[in-house]
């Protein structure tokens, strides 16, 4: 498999602030982004590339976006410790999750939602991680995690597995919170990727890394080097083909999950990868950095 350097087919216009998070709908029709600026979620459509709706609410940037399997949902989680759920169709503010933990960090760093669409994962960067009724807006219970510093939740596609990290901690769990494995890696995790047969987790570090774990024997196998510093962003393509993965220097590279070896590296931002999806065919990747939104053209030759 053979890449050519991709190409920028579309730029979404940002904000005067940075993009913090992106995400895309199961039929790719639809593009949610957060802004840190202003607290707003823009809702965009992917087919006209026209702007359908800001939705205004948080009091503080916007850290997290996520759209729900069903696409019904989007939820959004801020720095002013709330994560909030909007109707996709109308815009419409159906709950807001407040958590009143202990800790001092109660900003929410990232939100998961369930295969099923039924229920919500919210993380503090405190380390308060816990499980709601998306349709009550009911807590539920929560994880049990006795660590710090959450930055990255992530699910398998058969829903079967959920891996978290949390500072140089991996937590994998059997949903929705039976803990299967507690394991130090050693070094500071940024993001998280979960294969979609939850047999494999992978995890970026702040040194340029990104580490293939094994979900069933808690084992490290193999570490893909190629980044020069921290890698913020790594991603599955829908096919299963291909991992993305972008860093604080505005570097996206590709790489080949048969072979785990690098396909492409190119320069798509200016600053950090602050999001990275591919769309539902893999033909194409969707990049948030410094005040942009770009769309490149992911096809092999």
């Amino acid at each position: 498999m053979q890449y050519q350097q991709l190409k920028c087919i579309f730029t979404f216009p940002g904000d005067s602030d940075a993009v913090e998070s992106i995400d895309i709908s199961s039929d790719g029709q639809t593009l949610v982004s957060g802004s840190w600026s202003d607290g707003t979620i823009k809702i965009w459509n992917l087919l006209t590339k026209e702007l359908k709706q800001t939705l205004a609410g948080h009091e503080l940037a916007v850290s997290a976006v996520k759209i729900s399997p069903n696409q019904q949902i989007i939820a959004s989680g801020s720095r002013d410790e709330t994560v909030k759920l909007w109707d996709l169709n109308t815009g419409n503010l159906k709950h807001t999750l407040k958590t009143y933990g202990e800790e001092v960090d109660k900003e929410i760093a990232c939100v998961l939602f369930s295969l099923d669409s039924q229920n919500i994962y919210t993380a503090t960067e405190g380390g308060s991680t816990y499980f709601w009724d998306v349709n009550t807006g009911q807590k539920l219970g929560n994880l049990g995690i006795m660590s710090t510093g959450c930055s990255h939740l992530d699910i398998s596609w058969d829903g079967g597995t959920i891996a978290g990290i949390y500072l140089d901690n991996l937590y994998i769990f059997d949903p929705p919170r039976k803990k299967r494995s507690a394991i130090t890696t050693g070094f500071n995790n940024c993001s998280v990727a979960v294969s979609p047969n939850g047999e494999t987790i992978y995890i970026s570090d702040n040194k340029g890394k990104i580490h293939l774990w094994n979900s069933q024997t808690a084992q490290r196998t193999v570490t893909l080097t190629g980044h020069l510093g921290r890698v913020r962003k790594i991603t599955i393509s829908p096919n299963k083909q291909i991992l993305a993965s972008g860093d604080e220097d505005g570097i996206i590279k590709l790489w080949d999950l048969n072979s785990q070896t690098e396909l492409c590296s190119f320069t798509a931002h200016s600053a950090d990868i602050t999001g990275l999806v591919f769309t539902p065919d893999s033909q194409n990747i969707i990049s948030s950095g410094d005040t942009t939104i770009k769309v490149w053209e992911s096809k092999t030759i």
